[in-house]
């Protein structure tokens, strides 16, 4: 998720608008909440840093396992729909992996229905919309069995994981941790996805440091 959020009016929209919209607007991407659009505004350096090493952390290590996964960046838009509700939501995470052959909807652009990994980069600004909003739309969409919430002003990783019935929330707070990608069958290294990200340390210069 960007650092900034736009929401459109308070108007409801159906999807016929909302594709239109998208097609209309190639410069800009918009999601879609149950009638809802945002639209994504332009992302800090850190937000992009971390995005940068996760795909290609990620990619590494899913070649490194010869796992049957691909992994997207965040102009890959995803669907998901909360259950008999009729809830519809698109939405464009900052990486999605799937695994095996990936399912696509007749869209323009095309959306990705079988993501099993979804991550999101956020801050305090976009906390209630990316972790409390979509996460619910995420967690309906059967085929995900994880997510990353990353803040990107502190070292700071929330993993949401599928466990049979129910959902786990783990949180990773040391560089030194490995966090437990089970959907993919990797490990994700703390220190790789802060690697050369700067963020203020709490003191009286509020000094910058660099994590390498």
């Amino acid at each position: 998720m960007k650092s900034l959020l736009k929401t459109s009016t308070e108007k409801q929209y159906s999807l016929a608008e909302y594709f239109a919209l998208e097609v209309a607007n190639r410069e800009t991407k918009y999601e879609y909440l149950n009638g809802k659009i945002v639209s994504m505004a332009g992302a800090q350096p850190e937000h992009s840093s971390i995005c940068t090493n996760l795909i290609t952390t990620l990619t590494n290590q899913i070649r490194r396992k010869k796992k049957p996964c691909r992994v997207y960046p965040s102009n890959q838009r995803v669907k998901s729909e909360v259950g008999a509700s009729g809830k519809m939501g698109y939405f464009y995470p900052d990486v999605s992996v799937v695994c095996g052959k990936p399912e696509f909807a007749d869209d323009n652009p095309k959306t990705l229905l079988n993501a099993v990994l979804v991550v999101e980069v956020l801050s305090e600004s976009t906390f209630e919309y990316d972790f409390n909003e979509k996460r619910t739309y995420y967690a309906a969409q059967e085929s995900i069995q994880e997510m990353l919430f990353i803040n990107y002003e502190k070292p700071t990783v929330t993993r949401v994981a599928r466990e049979k019935d129910a959902w786990q929330i783990s949180d990773y707070q040391s560089l030194a941790d490995k966090i437990p990608l089970r959907s993919i069958g990797v490990e994700l290294p703390m220190k790789e996805v802060y690697r050369d990200v700067s963020f203020p340390k709490s003191n009286k210069k509020d000094i910058k440091t660099l994590i390498r």
